[in-house]
C-alpha cells in the first residue's frame, strides 16, 4: 500500500502550488540556492512565485516568507547560524499556510479542505477518509527523516504559534520525549534557540510556566493516575487548553502505543498539538484505519526517509539480502561476523589512511556497534554472549579468522542473494585491491594481539569494558543486568575482571581521538544518541513488530555531516564513499529479513544499475577550449577586503505596505478574487538623530552574524563605516514617511530592522562585486581534455548510476530491459527507447545523453529535464536540416554539470550554463564557445536578470584574456513563452529587446535559426 496517497491534508497544501505530487517541488527547489536575493527574498519563495498554476496569493507568500525569516533569526539565537534547505523551508511553510487559516479563515479552510477532498476520492478511489470537522484541525504532524532537521522544525512552530498566530493561549506548552536522554538534548536545543524551557527532573518547583516556558518531559513520567511516590504526574496536572509538542511518539508496541495515545489525547484535548516523528511508515496502515484517519488529515509535511535518501543526505547503506540456504546457523553466524570484522577493518583503514579527506568532509573515525530493538531478556543476552565468544575466538584463532576471511574474499560461502549472486560479491573492492595484512586489522581494532580481558566498570554503571591483554581498551559492553551477566560469561569459561578507575567508556566514544572501536548492546543508541561515528551494524535482537524502532536504529546509522555541513554524500568516486556507507550485518538471518522488512516500508530499497558512458570525439578534445578558475586561488583566502562607501554601488530597498482585500461572497472554480491597494510612497533615507538612537551593538552582532553566514571571511568591517553607510546616498528606501519616524520604542525596533536591511543588502553587493571580480582576473583558457566529468569512475570506465525502487512488478520488468539494453552498447549509444529516455546526438561529446523520467527514481549525475531536452532535439534537427550553412565548421556540444563544469560567479549566483557548445573553424583553431542556459524564466526581472546580462559581461571575459581565435557568447533559451513572460509587466521589454540580449523562445519555431544568425553576424565584425 502506498500510505501517501491517504495523507489528504498534505496533497491539499500540494495542490496550492499547482502539482500532485512531492517530487514536482522537489525537483524545482532543490538546487535553489540557500539565503535570500538583494531584494531579502528567499531564493525558494522566487522559485515557488513563479510556479504556474499557483493558488495562493504571491503577496501572501511574501508575507510569509518575511515570517520564515523572522523565525529563522530567533532560533539563530546562541547557535551557529543556520539556513535551512528547502525541505525544511516547505514544512515551516505549509504550516505556516495551515496556521494562518486557521487563525483567519477558519470555517472557508475547512470548506476548501472537504472540496478538495470529494474530488481527491473520486480521483484515487480511497473511501476510508471521511470529511474535516474543527477537531481534525488541532494537529500538525510532520514525517521527516532522522537527521533532517525536526528539532528546528519543532521550534520554529514553537515561534509560529505562539508569535503571529496564536489560537489560542496555552495553559501549558509541554514537549514531550521518549527518554531521558532526548530531553536533555531537545532541552539544550531549545535554549540554544532562546526558547524558555524547563527540564522536569521530578519536581515542578513552584509553577507549570512563565512567559511561554517549555516543559520538557518523558511519556514515562506522565500517567493516568498517579500511585505512590516516585516521579511522576498525573495528566490532570496539565489542565486547560495546552500546546503539546511530540517528539517520536511511536514505538511499537500496541499496549503501549494504546496508552501513551490516550496520555497524549488527554493532555490536548481543546489544545494543539505539533508532533514529528520519522515512522509514522511503520504505523500507518489500512489494518489500522482509526490511526490512519487520524494522521491522513494531520500529517501536513511527508519528508520521509526516501526522499531524504533520494536527494543525496545522509549515508548511503548496505544491508545483505541473504536467499534462504542450507548451510548451518553456526556457520551462517560465523561467516556474518567476520564479514561484518572485514567491513568495519576496511572502513578503519580508509579513513586513517586518508584521515585529511575525511576530515575534509566531516567524517569521524569509524565505529562498530552491535546493538537491537529489544535490549531486555535472556534471549538478547545470550546474543551479546555469543557476539563476546566470537570477538574471542578472533582474537585467540588467527587462523580461523584467516581462512574464513580467504572464503569471503574469493565468493566460497554458498551464500547468495535473491538474484543468485554471492552476497559478498561487491564487497570489499578497496581490501581486495589492497590486500589484507593481519597483524595491522589486530592493531587497528583491537589494539594488538593476546588473550581478550573484559573488566567491570565500577564508575560507570551497566558497563563492561573489552581490552586485548594490557593493551588500551577497544570496545564497550552496556547492558541493564550486568550482575547475570557475569554469571552467563564465567558459564562460558570468560572470567570478568574489576576496574574501580576508569570512567564510562560509552561517554568516551564522542571524544575526539577515542580509541573505543566497538560498542555492544546499548539501547542508548536508538533514541537520541549524537554520535556521528556508526559506520557497521551487526543486529541483535530484533523482534516482531518493532519496525518503529528498527527505522529509529537505521536512522541513527546514516547521520552524516557532509562536506561544509552540507549533510550530503560526497558522490565522489574516491574512498570516500566507503567511510559515507553503513553497513549492516545481522548474526541470525530471521534479523536481517525482520530489518529488511521494515526498511523496505520505507521505500528506499532500491536497484543501482550502471550505464557506460563513451566519450566521443577525442582527437577534438586538444584543440576545443574552454575557461577554467585557477582551483589553489580563492578570494577569501588571498585578499582581504576592507569596507568602504563605494561610488559605483546604488540600491533600492522597497518597503512599500501591500494590503490585500479579498471578495469571497462567490466562490469560483478559478478561486477568490483579489485585488491590491498600495499606499503613497516616498524615497527616504535616514537621518543622522535616528542613527544615534539605534541599538548598534545588536545592530553589530547580527551584522558580524550575517558575514559569518554568508562566508564572507575576508571582509573587515567597522562599525563607523556601517553608521556612514546609512548616512550615504547609496541607497533609497521606498516606504510611507511615517515609516522611519521615531515616537514609540516599537518604532525603533522596526527602524533596526530597516537599517540592517540596508546594510545587509550593500554588504553583499559590495562584497560579491570584488569577490567577482578577482575570480575575472583569474580566468584562463584550458583544453576540455582537461575538464571533470561527473560520472562514476571504475577502471578508466564512466557511468552514470541509475537507482530504481524494487518491489514493484512493474519495476522488476523495466529493471530487467534496462539491464538488457546495457548490454547492448550499440543500442544503448544510438538509439531511443522508452526503458530508458535518452537523446541521441552525435555531435555531443559523450553519450548516452539521458533525460530524466517519472519511472526512474534518481539518474546521478542528472538527466535532462524538458527545457534541456527541447534545446538539444531542436539543436539537431536543425544541424540535420541546414548541412550546407555549417560546411567550414564543426561544432560540438557538451552537458556542463554544476561544480563539475565550467561557473562564472554572478552578482548573486554561481551560474553553471547548462551546456556548452563549440563552433570550430574546420582550417584553423579559431573557435566561437557559446554558454547555453535553456531555462524557465517566470521569475526574472526583466531584462536585468544577472543570468541575461552575463551575455555582455561574458564579453568583458573576452577581451581581458586577449585569444584572437576564441570568441565568447552566452544565450538564454527560455521554457516559458514571451506571452506569459511579460505578464504583470508594467512596460515589458519587446521579444526583439530579449533576442538582442540573447534570450530566445523555445516555443518559437525559428530558435536555433536566430541562433545561429546572431552568433555568425557578431563573429563577422
Amino acid at each position: 500500500m502506498t500510505i501517501e496517497k491517504y495523507l489528504v491534508l498534505n496533497k491539499y497544501l500540494l495542490s496550492l502550488f499547482g502539482v500532485s505530487d512531492f517530487r514536482d517541488l522537489q525537483e524545482k527547489l532543490k538546487d535553489a540556492s540557500h539565503g535570500v536575493d538583494s531584494d531579502g527574498r528567499s531564493y525558494f519563495i522566487n522559485v515557488l512565485r513563479s510556479l504556474e498554476n499557483l493558488k495562493i496569493p504571491k503577496d501572501h507568500l511574501l508575507k510569509y516568507d518575511e515570517n520564515i525569516q523572522s523565525y529563522v533569526r530567533k532560533i539563530n539565537h546562541k547557535r551557529e547560524p543556520v539556513s535551512l534547505k528547502y525541505f525544511q523551508y516547505l514544512a515551516v511553510l505549509f504550516a505556516e499556510i495551515v496556521l494562518d487559516n486557521l487563525k483567519n479563515r477558519r470555517q472557508e479552510f475547512l470548506y476548501e479542505l472537504n472540496k478538495f477532498l470529494k474530488k481527491y476520492k473520486d480521483e484515487q478511489d480511497i473511501e476510508i477518509i471521511e470529511s474535516f470537522t474543527e477537531s481534525d484541525l488541532n494537529k500538525l504532524a510532520f514525517w521527516m527523516a532522522t537527521g533532517s532537521g525536526k528539532t528546528l522544525i519543532m521550534h520554529i512552530n514553537y515561534y509560529q504559534f505562539l508569535y503571529n498566530y496564536k489560537l489560542f493561549s496555552p495553559s501549558n506548552i509541554i514537549l514531550i520525549t521518549p527518554n531521558e536522554g532526548l530531553s536533555k538534548q531537545h532541552f539544550e536545543e531549545l535554549q540554544k534557540s532562546g526558547i524558555p524551557c524547563r527540564l522536569y527532573t521530578g519536581s515542578l518547583n513552584g509553577g507549570l510556566r512563565s512567559n511561554n516556558e517549555v516543559l520538557v518531559i518523558e511519556i514515562t513520567k506522565i500517567v493516568e493516575e498517579k500511585k505512590g511516590g516516585g516521579v511522576t504526574l498525573p495528566v490532570d496536572v496539565f489542565e486547560g487548553r495546552n500546546l503539546v509538542f511530540v517528539d517520536e511518539g511511536h514505538k511499537g508496541r500496541r499496549s503501549e502505543e494504546q496508552k501513551w495515545a490516550r496520555l497524549r489525547n488527554k493532555l490536548a484535548e481543546n489544545g494543539f498539538v505539533f508532533e514529528y516523528s520519522a515512522t509514522f511508515g511503520q504505523i500507518l496502515s489500512e489494518r489500522q484505519p482509526e490511526i490512519l484517519k487520524e494522521y491522513a488529515k494531520s500529517i501536513v509535511f511527508d519528508y520521509s526517509y526516501k526522499y531524504f535518501y533520494l536527494d543525496g543526505y545522509g549515508k548511503d547503506f548496505s544491508v545483505l539480502n541473504v536467499k534462504p540456504t542450507k548451510i548451518s546457523d553456526q556457520e551462517f553466524q560465523e561467516l556474518m561476523f567476520v564479514a561484518n570484522l572485514l567491513s568495519f577493518y576496511e572502513q578503519i583503514l580508509v579513513y586513517e589512511e586518508n584521515i585529511h579527506l575525511a576530515k575534509e568532509y566531516n567524517l569521524e573515525k569509524p565505529l562498530w556497534i552491535f546493538v537491537g530493538t529489544t535490549v531486555t531478556g535472556k534471549e538478547e543476552e545470550s546474543d551479546v554472549i555469543q557476539i563476546v565468544e566470537f570477538i574471542k575466538r578472533v582474537i585467540e584463532d588467527q587462523n580461523w579468522v584467516e581462512s574464513l576471511a580467504k572464503d569471503i574474499l574469493n565468493g566460497n560461502t554458498k551464500l547468495i542473494d535473491e538474484d543468485g549472486r554471492g552476497v559478498f560479491s561487491n564487497k570489499f573492492v578497496y581490501l581486495r585491491r589492497k590486500g589484507i595484512d593481519f597483524d595491522d586489522l589486530y592493531r587497528r581494532v583491537f589494539g594488538g594481539k593476546g588473550s581478550l580481558r573484559i573488566y567491570e566498570l565500577k564508575n560507570a554503571e551497566g558497563e563492561l569494558g573489552l581490552k586485548v591483554s594490557e593493551n588500551y581498551y577497544f570496545g564497550v559492553i552496556n547492558i541493564g543486568d550486568v550482575s547475570g551477566f557475569k554469571k552467563q560469561l564465567e558459564k562460558k569459561g570468560i572470567i570478568v575482571e574489576q576496574d574501580a578507575i576508569s570512567g564510562s567508556l560509552f561517554d568516551d566514544i564522542k571524544k575526539e581521538g577515542s580509541k573505543i572501536n566497538l560498542l555492544i548492546g546499548s539501547k542508548k543508541f536508538i533514541e537520541g544518541w549524537d554520535t556521528w561515528r556508526v559506520s557497521s551494524m551487526g543486529l541483535l535482537n530484533i523482534g516482531t513488530g518493532q519496525g518503529p524502532q528498527i527505522i529509529q536504529l537505521f536512522g541513527r546509522g546514516v547521520r552524516l555531516k557532509g562536506k561544509n555541513m552540507s549533510l550530503k554524500r560526497s558522490g565522489e568516486n574516491t574512498p570516500i564513499r566507503i567511510l559515507e556507507t553503513l553497513n549492516i550485518y545481522g548474526i541470525k538471518a530471521d534479523y536481517l529479513s525482520r530489518f529488511l522488512e521494515a526498511i523496505r516500508k520505507e521505500e528506499v530499497e532500491f536497484e543501482t544499475i550502471k550505464i557506460p558512458v563513451k566519450l566521443q570525439h577525442e582527437e577534438k578534445w586538444e584543440t576545443l577550449y574552454t575557461l577554467s578558475k585557477k582551483e589553489d586561488k580563492k578570494f577569501e583566502e588571498e585578499e582581504v577586503l576592507m569596507f568602504d562607501i563605494d561610488d559605483k554601488i546604488h540600491f533600492t530597498i522597497d518597503l512599500t505596505p501591500k494590503a490585500s482585500e479579498y471578495t469571497a461572497s462567490e466562490r469560483r472554480e478559478e478561486g477568490i478574487k483579489t485585488g491590491q491597494i498600495r499606499g503613497k510612497t516616498e524615497e527616504l533615507r535616514f537621518t543622522e538623530d535616528v542613527i544615534d538612537l539605534l541599538d548598534w551593538d545588536r545592530i553589530w552582532q547580527e551584522v558580524c552574524e550575517f558575514k559569518i553566514a554568508r562566508g564572507y571571511w575576508n571582509l573587515v568591517l567597522n562599525r563607523d563605516g556601517l553608521k556612514a553607510l546609512l548616512l550615504s546616498d547609496r541607497y533609497k528606501i521606498m516606504t510611507l514617511p511615517e515609516l522611519l519616524q521615531v515616537k514609540r520604542g516599537e518604532d525603533l525596533r522596526r527602524s533596526e530592522e530597516i537599517a540592517l536591511l540596508v546594510i545587509k543588502k550593500y554588504l553583499d553587493l559590495f562584497y560579491r562585486k570584488y569577490a567577482k571580480r578577482f575570480e575575472t582576473e583569474n580566468l584562463s583558457y584550458q583544453k576540455v581534455k582537461q575538464l571533470q566529468l561527473p560520472f562514476v569512475s571504475e577502471n578508466n570506465e564512466r557511468y552514470y548510476e541509475i537507482r530504481i525502487k524494487k518491489g514493484k512488478p512493474i519495476n522488476r520488468d523495466l529493471i530487467s530491459k534496462i539491464k538488457e539494453l546495457v548490454n547492448d552498447l550499440n543500442k544503448l549509444l544510438k538509439q531511443e527507447t522508452d526503458e530508458l529516455p535518452r537523446v541521441y546526438f552525435d555531435s555531443h561529446l559523450y553519450l548516452p545523453i539521458l533525460i530524466q523520467s517519472p519511472n526512474i527514481d534518481k539518474i546521478s549525475p542528472a538527466g535532462l529535464v524538458e527545457s534541456e531536452y527541447k534545446f538539444v532535439v531542436g539543436l539537431r534537427e536543425y544541424l540535420k536540416n541546414n548541412k550546407d550553412k555549417f560546411s567550414n565548421v564543426e561544432i560540438y556540444l557538451l552537458r556542463n554539470y554544476p561544480f563539475y563544469g565550467v561557473g562564472f560567479q554572478l552578482q548573486w549566483h554561481k551560474f553553471y550554463p547548462d551546456f556548452i557548445m563549440w563552433i570550430k573553424d574546420k582550417d584553423s583553431d579559431k573557435q566561437i564557445i557559446v554558454f547555453i542556459d535553456p531555462k524557465g524564466l517566470e521569475h526574472t526581472k526583466g531584462l536585468d536578470d544577472e543570468k541575461i546580462q552575463f551575455a555582455k559581461e561574458i564579453k568583458d571575459i573576452e577581451k581581458k584574456l586577449n585569444n584572437q581565435n576564441i570568441k565568447l557568447e552566452s544565450f538564454i533559451l527560455s521554457n516559458t513563452r514571451y506571452d506569459k513572460l511579460k505578464e504583470g509587466m508594467a512596460k515589458p521589454p519587446s521579444k526583439e529587446d530579449y533576442e538582442l540580449s540573447h534570450v530566445l523562445f523555445l516555443d518559437d519555431k525559428d530558435w536555433c535559426q536566430k541562433l545561429f544568425e546572431l552568433l555568425f553576424r557578431k563573429s563577422n565584425k
